[in-house]
């Protein structure tokens, strides 16, 4: 086995394996470790003999700039992401790291480089959309830019194209935060309101189409994405169900696919009421005489289907179907306005504030991790009103009540 071992005494010793020479000079790679015997201290020697045996050669020497690399981590790691996930990683890469980072070799890729980059993002820039903020980025759009930078560099780390990921040696104080705000909510007067509204619209085809949509939102907690590609098959009528397998993922009109939804907690069955039932029976009714009219087929059985056909074909609606018609009405209402992951949102904290689990509303959701519903809870004024009435007449009770009065 090529390659020695120096005993520096105390258990310590240093491996040390030659890469060859390069321009007349020896190329060593040494490897400090703790072994309690030679034989140990062999075995360790062995296992780093294959590290760098196996290690890629790369770009004479390990040269290799980031632009290069992310040429490398996009073919083999971001193309098999999700559609949308791979879409975000490259505006992101385009907009700001590539230009940032593209001709640096990787191991001169410092932590002072990085915390830079950081630091210019903070900085204002007219020629940013951001203008809510005065074309500053929100600290939840730079922790985004930092998180896929530690992401791509510890790919590099992997695959042996560097030894260590400088952004894991930034200070904890010195990491950028996201910031994340809650989406606003209706209350319960709000939500009546618009309820009271939809119910007076004349019941046409588009009309029951779109209730059925914001229906299926606001009960189960759906996202866009899922009721968007929901099909025939997976309505269970008797049983009063619906089964979330599968999710539209869409950047525009020429880049869109219906796949597997965000994770697997996320294929779940969930149930619905009689009402939305009957909302998407009316809705079943109108889209087979649409069909047989226009003699059309639906050969997926999708359930919301986009008014325009795409490449001669039917498709499911895009996500902006149902925002764009709760837009519609909300202009004219005066509410505040949501979005449709604010139903999400609703769906979560109104079955929470009316006895339902923090674990049922997790499995609803399709959350892996609690914690992300928690994200999901808002508090309502009723509800702290009704805790708070509730908490005073016990208390109450029990100032007025005859125990522990002297006689």
């Amino acid at each position: 086995m090529a390659g020695s071992i120096i005993d520096y005494g105390n258990n310590k010793w240093e491996l040390r394996i030659s890469g060859g020479y390069i321009n007349g000079k020896q190329k060593r790679h040494t490897k400090r470790i703790m072994a309690t015997s030679r034989r140990a201290a062999q075995k360790e020697l062995d296992k780093f003999y294959l590290e760098v045996a196996n290690k890629p050669k790369i770009d004479d020497g390990g040269k290799i700039t980031f632009g290069k690399f992310v040429e490398i981590w996009k073919e083999k790691h971001n193309a098999k992401l999700g559609l949308t996930t791979a879409a975000n990683h490259n505006d992101l890469l385009k907009n700001r790291l590539l230009p940032a980072f593209y001709g640096i070799p990787l191991k001169k890729l410092s932590t002072d480089r990085i915390l830079d980059f950081i630091e210019n993002l903070k900085q204002p820039n007219i020629n940013r959309r951001s203008n809510k903020q005065g074309g500053k980025l929100s600290a939840t759009s730079i922790h985004k830019h930092f998180k896929l930078l530690n992401l791509i560099l510890n790919k590099a780390v992997e695959w042996k194209y560097i030894d260590k990921n400088p952004c894991q040696q930034i200070a904890k104080s010195d990491l950028p935060k996201p910031n994340y705000h809650r989406l606003p909510i209706w209350n319960e007067q709000q939500l009546k309101m618009f309820l009271q509204i939809i119910e007076s619209l004349p019941e046409t085809a588009r009309v029951v189409k779109h209730k059925a949509m914001f229906y299926i939102a606001l009960i189960t907690g759906t996202r866009k994405g899922e009721f968007s590609a929901l099909t025939w098959d997976c309505i269970d009528w008797e049983e009063k169900s619906i089964y979330i397998n599968k999710s539209t993922k869409y950047i525009k009109s020429s880049l869109n696919e219906v796949s597997k939804p965000k994770t697997e907690k996320s294929e779940r069955k969930l149930y619905i009421d009689d009402y939305t039932l009957s909302l998407l029976e009316k809705h079943r009714e109108t889209q087979e005489k649409y069909l047989l009219e226009h003699n059309y087929e639906n050969p997926n059985g999708y359930v919301f289907l986009a008014v325009r056909r795409r490449n001669g074909e039917l498709v499911p609606v895009t996500p902006t179907c149902l925002p764009n018609w709760m837009n519609s009405i909300i202009g004219e209402s005066g509410l505040a306005h949501i979005t449709v992951h604010s139903l999400r949102h609703m769906a979560a904290t109104y079955a929470l504030n009316n006895g339902a689990a923090l674990t049922t509303v997790q499995t609803m959701l399709g959350h892996t991790n609690i914690r992300t519903t928690s994200i999901y809870l808002h508090d309502l004024d009723e509800k702290r009103k009704e805790a708070t009435a509730i908490l005073s007449n016990q208390i109450a009770q029990l100032r007025d009540s005859d125990i522990g009065r002297s006689k």
